[in-house]
């Protein structure tokens, strides 16, 4: 992509790229002010006609605001809260309202922006909200999808079908499949969410005992990944979905998956004989992600050597030809989202922690083919960068990088805690 170049160009030439894009014609009422002779745009190619004013140029149809443009004062702005596109125009105070937002209150429909001549009003005592007035909620209220073809009804329908079939064990693998095609819309994912029996059900499934023994049928491995998928699409960017299995993890904490407590498989990424399927292993990292944005679920991770687990799926994909290669990509994806990368929402501070083990032992153990532990999480790392020296873009860099670094951040501030404390930190 070509950089964004700022150019003063004529304001003839700017009036005939408008003319391009809005569709504009001779006959049209002029602007009401005279445009000065030069206008600055922003063009982030070297396409003219895709180049548009730094300052927005507003008119008395509702245009696109992009986002590095400024906005004038005194302008009517809307904003379409599922794209997130703003868009302007002149605001004009007694224009008839739209129909649909009447009894909405103003702030809901309409943001208008004070110029600078208007006289500031007098300070007025904060506004009570009334005594019905629904509770703040963050993100937003979820609507069901508009039913906008004859055959949504039908959708919906086949929706609530497939978690009644799912929580009943009938036809299960259909189940999975229309669930998973629809996960991933806002919508759909809080219903799943929201139904416990159903989230119990695909947690079973997709950290069955059965992938932990020394082989794992064809119909649990599929059961198994497409459970782990449908997971992971619920709660990405799906903050109410998340909330609602937050809500439900206690419960599932103590619940079983054929006779055996979910808590003791849910971070279990090994078998206790043999290797794990690469491709499952990776829709299961992918949905262990999306859970780590949860606080509480969060720490319960971290303190059942969810980490530990983390480095011996990573560890795999120096002894299987590269099959277990994005498997470990994206493993190292999920350590930088959530506990490396501040830029990405990581909470800075939980991981790493603590001291680690001498080369020598690290690489002994290595050499013995025994599992790699927590403590020998950068002596891991720098194996991987070795392995990878040639490839500056392999994610090892990146991840060794940002471990070091917040390892570096996170134990001068636990020296400090204990300091303060008194006390010596337990090893």
């Amino acid at each position: 992509m070509a950089q964004t170049r700022l150019k003063m160009l004529p304001i003839s030439l700017l009036s005939l790229l408008g003319l391009m894009v809005l569709g504009t014609t001779a006959s049209e009422e002029p602007p009401s002010t005279s445009p000065t002779a030069e206008v600055e745009l922003i063009c982030h190619t070297t396409d003219p006609a895709e180049c548009y004013p730094k300052i927005f140029q507003p008119t008395h149809e509702f245009q696109i605001v992009h986002p590095d443009q400024d906005l004038p004062l005194g302008l009517h702005v809307r904003l379409d809260i599922n794209t997130g596109q703003k868009e302007a125009k002149i605001n004009i105070p007694d224009e008839e309202v739209d129909p649909s937002l009447v009894g909405l209150p103003v702030d809901s429909s309409i943001v208008t922006v004070d110029t600078p001549d208007s006289e500031p009003e007098p300070a007025q005592r904060p506004r009570k909200l009334p005594k019905n007035a629904p509770k703040y909620d963050p993100d937003g209220k979820i609507k069901e999808p508009p039913k906008s073809n004859p055959h949504a009804g039908n959708d919906a329908a086949a929706f609530f079908e497939s978690l009644t079939y799912l929580k009943k064990g009938l036809d299960i693998d259909s189940a999975l499949e229309s669930l998973s095609d629809v996960s991933h819309d806002i919508y759909y994912g809080l219903k799943i969410a929201e139904d416990y029996d159903t989230i119990a059900n695909l947690f079973c499934l997709a950290n069955t005992p059965a992938l932990f023994t020394a082989s794992a049928s064809p119909e649990t491995l599929s059961r198994a990944r497409v459970a782990a998928l449908t997971l992971s699409s619920v709660t990405q960017n799906n903050p109410k979905a998340l909330s609602e299995i937050e809500t439900h993890w206690p419960k599932l904490l103590a619940s079983s998956c054929s006779d055996e407590p979910l808590s003791t498989l849910i971070w279990r990424l090994i078998p206790s004989s043999g290797q794990p399927d690469p491709a499952v292993s990776k829709a299961r990292i992918s949905s262990i992600s999306g859970l780590l944005k949860s606080s509480k679920i969060r720490s319960h991770f971290l303190s059942n050597n969810g980490m530990e687990q983390i480095l011996q799926i990573m560890n795999l994909q120096d002894q299987n030809n590269g099959d277990f290669e994005p498997a470990a990509r994206k493993a190292a994806i999920l350590v930088l989202d959530n506990f490396l990368d501040g830029d990405m929402g990581a909470s800075l501070g939980e991981w790493p922690i603590g001291t680690q083990q001498t080369d020598v032992v690290c690489e002994g153990r290595h050499k013995e083919g025994k599992e790699p532990v927590e403590r020998c999480w950068d002596w891991h790392a720098r194996l991987w960068v070795k392995g990878n020296k040639k490839d500056k873009e392999h994610w090892s860099h990146e991840l060794l990088k940002k471990v070091t670094e917040q390892r570096r951040v996170n134990n001068k501030g636990g020296k400090k805690k204990q300091a303060a404390q008194g006390g010596k930190e337990e090893l």
